[in-house]
């Protein structure tokens, strides 16, 4: 029995964690691919970890450059357009000491069509808030988080976000908005008056595939979309990023765990004693 408790009591504090911190930034469910949705991405490709440059890959959508918003800096470097190549498109902040959140939007457009995808990059240097920078219209319809995380947090499970849809730079009433996750989860959700919309997400976290990340912080892909036809035109927008599992998950577990070996523990010695009149037994017969 004391084996038992011990290899319990072991295995309890073996129990990886699922939302540990990571200096060099999360690692991902799924290292690629998109077939858990049909909406246009800008996904992260290559190594992470720079502060002044990324390289970035887009799915579901063509173009010849994507575009970084800066949120500062001088005119010519707020705006800056990177060509795209067979690797993916590489990216950089508009000045090297300039960072926190610059957003990233990439446009394809046919008469019938317009397509955008848009992300967020955050490079490491200090940098202004991402107010002013989310507040400006760029394309006819747009998904703008309100607000974004801040600095090393991330949307996590349970948790509810609220995002605005706009049609040429005005809110959207009564627009639905499509959330997908890596998972297969898919939820809508209708914006209210003032065009926002409070987005659910959900507790939908897998055990990775692999024990290998380290102390790597866990993250999964999820896209928001939304689509509308307006003067015989189809426009159809998305916002994708990064969330992360409900830290209750672990706290949960660790309880359970806890109260499953404290209650092993306390029965030691009931079955000692057991064990011990039953040995008592045996002689005296």
């Amino acid at each position: 029995m004391r084996r038992l408790s011990l290899f319990l009591l072991a295995g309890l504090l073996a129990t990886p964690a699922l939302a540990q911190h990571d200096h060099g930034g999360a690692r991902p469910i799924d290292g690629g691919g998109r077939g858990w949705t049909s909406a246009p991405l800008l996904l992260p490709a290559g190594a992470r970890g720079q502060r002044e440059a990324a390289q970035v890959r887009a799915f579901g959508i063509r173009a010849d450059s994507l575009t970084v918003f800066a949120p500062d800096g001088p005119p010519e470097e707020q705006r800056r357009d990177f060509p795209v190549g067979p690797e993916g498109v590489k990216i950089a902040s508009g000045s090297p000491r300039l960072g926190n959140y610059h957003w990233l939007v990439m446009r394809e457009e046919t008469p019938e069509l317009v397509k955008v995808a848009s992300s967020v990059w955050y490079f490491g240097n200090p940098g202004p808030s991402p107010r002013k920078l989310l507040a400006e219209a760029r394309h006819e319809l747009e998904i703008i988080p309100e607000p974004l995380p801040r600095e090393h947090g991330s949307y996590r499970e349970s948790e509810k976000w609220h995002f605005l849809v706009r049609l040429r730079g005005a809110p959207l009433a009564g627009q639905a908005l499509t959330l997908e996750t890596e998972f297969g989860t898919r939820t809508s959700f209708i914006t209210d008056q003032s065009g926002v919309a409070t987005v659910l997400f959900p507790r939908d976290f897998r055990p990775p595939r692999d024990k290998a990340g380290g102390h790597a912080r866990l993250s999964a892909k999820f896209v928001l979309s939304t689509e509308k036809i307006d003067n015989e035109r189809h426009y159809l927008t998305a916002f994708n990023l990064t969330y992360g599992p409900d830290p209750e998950r672990e706290r949960s577990l660790a309880w359970g765990a806890g109260f499953c070996l404290a209650g092993m523990l306390a029965a030691t010695p009931l079955l000692r004693r057991r064990s011990a009149g039953k040995t008592k037994e045996s002689k005296d017969a």
